[in-house]
């Protein structure tokens, strides 16, 4: 799977898509509510967002995102007194 940020949020007159900047590349990917796995909810998706997915040949947008989950936060690090 492959780590981005969501950069682009629309959700107006009940339409529900966005875009996912994959990490370290320029390019933006289409997703929409299909492209969630089951656990996520669009509604509870931000801007800047860290999301997993994978990438999927579309005629349409070139590439898109398919199986968009929220990334886990990674592992608490530092030193316990």
């Amino acid at each position: 799977m492959t780590r981005g940020r969501i950069t682009r949020l629309v959700t107006t007159f009940g339409s529900g898509w966005g875009l996912i900047r994959p990490v370290g590349d320029l390019r933006e990917l289409f997703f929409n509510t299909r492209s969630l796995s089951s656990a996520p909810d669009f509604r509870l998706l931000k801007n800047g967002l860290e999301v997993e997915f994978e990438e999927e040949a579309d005629t349409v947008n070139g590439t898109r995102a398919i199986a968009v989950t929220i990334a886990a936060p990674p592992p608490l690090g530092g030193r316990r007194s």
